[in-house]
């Protein structure tokens, strides 16, 4: 897993002693990476500014409660001989921690899958959708009741497609997925979907034999471009834990996601719109709103945030 550099964690006070940022300090050592630990101070609501009498003396004071905690928890990491800085960032979430990101060049993001305090349905929150679709580093939404110590991690590659970032993506997300598996001890699964566009309606129009004979067809393609894919990481699409499976990407996943109990999938989530910032495809999205374990997240390297740090 080693891989990253540079390290964000975004902490979350929900659980006493910071079991995330402890698991990132780990993962920090042993990529020899620097490590910052980060909270957010957004605005009060404007509710309360209107009816709170010093409410701005009140956040200040919550902030600096903050910063004292980060600071001792960044402390006593650096006594361990890490290299950790801690900053409490001012503002809306999301947009605060994609700006340093882009701001310090960090290569990995790690936080919660959901805060305490969101609102979104689901087991992702509001914060981490919006890091997913629009932060340029690879993000690691962690379940807040998991040790992260995953004990089976899925990658999910699309090898029928062809351009160059699916190409760069399916790289990643396979040497990912095994070296974590390998620094967790735990299974490693390669997983494939495919499917058969306007099947429904194809059956109707097709004789039986003829519709059959491109089912057969469209699975030895599916196969034969994903062995050649694992031929290069020293794999085939006959070993055992590499999963062909036929249907609906969304459906397929998250039906293995539950029946296999994976803790950690390993995910490409762009799309192919070519818009900058627009890397949460409909089938991306399905997935996530479907599984309920902790993500790991890769972008492109072409990818461009449509969030600024000047703005």
């Amino acid at each position: 897993m080693k891989r990253f550099r540079k390290i964000l964690v975004v902490a979350d006070r929900r659980h006493a002693g910071h079991p995330l940022v402890v698991k990132a300090a780990e993962i920090a050592r042993h990529n020899d990476a620097s490590l910052k630990i980060v909270d957010v101070a957004e605005e009060f609501p404007w509710t309360v500014r209107l009816t709170l009498k010093g409410h701005e003396q009140i956040r200040e004071g919550f902030i600096e409660e903050k910063r004292q905690e980060l600071a001792e928890l960044a402390a006593s990491m650096r006594k361990l001989g890490l290299n950790v800085e801690s900053e409490v960032l001012l503002g809306k979430a999301s947009v605060q921690v994609i700006r340093e990101v882009i701001r310090s060049k960090y290569d990995l993001v790690i936080a919660v899958a959901k805060g305490s305090e969101s609102v979104r349905e689901g087991f992702f929150g509001s914060m981490a959708m919006r890091l997913l679709r629009k932060c340029p580093s690879a993000v690691l939404l962690a379940d807040p009741d998991s040790s992260l110590n995953f004990k089976h991690v899925v990658g999910c590659v699309n090898t029928s497609l062809r351009d160059q970032q699916d190409i760069e993506l399916n790289n990643a997300i396979f040497e990912l997925a095994s070296s974590i598996s390998k620094y967790c001890d735990g299974r490693f699964s390669i997983v494939h979907a495919w499917s058969i566009y306007g099947e429904r309606i194809l059956m109707k129009r097709m004789l039986l034999e003829n519709f059959n004979e491109l089912t057969q067809n469209s699975s030895d393609q599916a196969k034969r471009l994903l062995d050649k894919f694992l031929q290069r990481h020293g794999s085939t699409a006959r070993a055992s834990n590499v999963h062909i499976l036929k249907g609906e990407t969304s459906t397929v996943i998250s039906e293995f996601v539950h029946n296999q109990e994976v803790d950690l999938v390993v995910m490409g989530t762009v799309a192919s719109s070519g818009i900058a910032g627009v890397i949460m495809g409909n089938t991306a999205e399905q997935i996530l709103n479907c599984i309920h374990c902790s993500v790991l997240a890769l972008k492109p390297s072409t990818f461009v945030s449509p969030i600024r740090v000047d703005d």
